[in-house]
C-alpha cells in the first residue's frame, strides 16, 4: 500500500516536468525553420527603399537567412543612415523592439505566431533627390587627379582584378571603378566599409593622391536644401586614429558649398552642406579630396542630395 501511495506522488510531478517543458518551448528563441516560415508574411510588406530591420540586433543574420537578398539588398542594408528613409519594416521577435527606431510612429502591426512585424514611419524624413554612389559610372562621373596645374585623367574600367584584404587588410576593390595612378588603391569606385559599431557602409572610394587633389566631378546632380553626407575609413583598421587628416570639399557652380575634414578616430561621421541658394536647380557637383599626407589614406564618403 505504502508503495501504491508513492505512485499516486508521480502523477503532478510528471505534471511538473511537462508544464516545465512547454513552458522552455514557448520562451526559447525561435529557430531558422520558424524563421523561415515568416518569409510569406514578410514579402508582402517589403517595400523597396524600406529597410527591413531585426529585433533583437543579434537574431538579423537568421532572418538575412531566412528571408534572402530581396529583403535585404546592399543599398538598403549598408546605408549611410536613416535621413532618406521613408519608413522600416520592423521584424521582432518575442516582444523585442529595435530600440534606435521606438520613437517612430507604427503605421501598422502584425502578429505572426512569435513574432510581430511593424511597419513604422520615419519623423523626420527627407526626400533624397539624388545618391551620388549610384552614379560612379562613365557619363555621370569624371575623375581626375590635379596636382601643379596638371589635370591627369582616372580611366573608367570594368574589368579591374576584385581583391579583398581580409580581416586585418583593406574593404574589397570593385571591378568598376575609376583607376588612377599610382596602384590599386588609388581608385574611385563603390565599395563597403565598416563603421564604429562594425556596421556597414556603402560609400564612394576616394583616395587622394600624395600630391594634389582627388577630383569627382558629377554631371547633371539635381540639387535640394543639402547635400547630406558621411565620409570615414575601415574603423577596424584605422580606429588608433593617427592618420593624417583628410579634407572632402564640395562645390558647384562656381559656389564652394561646404568642406569637411575627417579625423579617423571619428569613425563613420556626418556633414551637412546648404545647396538652398541652388534648390531646384540640375547642376555640375565637384569634390575634392586630399591630404597633406596621403599614406594609406583609404578615404570613402556618402553623400545625398536631400530636398
Amino acid at each position: 500500500m505504502q508503495r501504491l501511495a508513492l505512485l499516486w506522488l508521480l502523477v503532478p510531478a510528471v505534471g511538473l516536468v511537462e508544464l516545465g517543458a512547454q513552458f522552455w518551448v514557448s520562451t526559447r528563441a525561435p529557430g531558422v525553420s520558424q524563421w523561415r516560415g515568416l518569409a510569406k508574411s514578410v514579402a508582402p510588406l517589403k517595400r523597396p527603399g524600406e529597410p527591413v530591420v531585426v529585433a533583437p540586433e543579434w537574431a538579423e543574420p537568421l532572418a538575412r537567412l531566412a528571408f534572402g537578398d530581396d529583403a535585404f539588398p546592399l543599398a538598403e542594408l549598408a546605408r549611410a543612415d536613416d535621413r532618406s528613409v521613408p519608413r522600416v519594416l520592423e521584424v521582432a521577435e518575442g516582444g523585442a523592439r529595435a530600440d534606435r527606431y521606438r520613437p517612430w510612429p507604427v503605421l501598422s502591426e502584425e502578429r505572426h505566431g512569435g513574432f510581430t512585424l511593424r511597419v513604422l514611419r520615419n519623423p523626420e524624413y527627407r526626400a533624397a533627390r539624388y545618391r551620388f554612389v549610384e552614379h560612379v559610372k562613365p557619363g555621370e562621373l569624371t575623375v581626375a587627379v590635379v596636382a601643379g596645374g596638371v589635370e591627369r585623367p582616372c580611366e573608367y574600367t570594368d574589368h579591374a582584378r576584385v581583391t579583398a584584404g581580409g580581416l586585418h587588410g583593406p574593404v574589397a576593390f570593385p571591378s568598376e571603378r575609376f583607376q588612377c595612378a599610382g596602384g590599386d588603391a588609388m581608385f574611385v569606385g563603390a565599395t563597403v566599409i565598416d563603421d564604429q559599431d562594425y556596421a556597414p557602409r556603402r560609400c564612394i572610394w576616394a583616395h587622394p593622391p600624395q600630391n594634389g587633389v582627388l577630383r569627382l566631378r558629377f554631371s547633371a546632380v539635381p540639387l535640394g536644401a543639402a547635400l547630406h553626407g558621411f565620409a570615414g575609413l575601415s574603423y577596424f583598421i584605422y580606429r588608433d586614429g593617427v592618420g593624417t587628416p583628410v579634407r572632402l570639399e564640395a562645390a558647384s557652380s562656381g559656389r564652394q558649398l561646404g568642406a569637411s575634414v575627417h579625423r579617423d578616430e571619428a569613425g563613420w561621421s556626418g556633414f551637412d552642406f546648404s545647396t538652398t541658394a541652388l534648390a531646384g536647380q540640375t547642376a555640375d557637383v565637384e569634390f575634392s579630396v586630399s591630404s597633406a599626407d596621403a599614406t594609406r589614406r583609404d578615404f570613402c564618403f556618402s553623400v545625398e542630395a536631400l530636398e
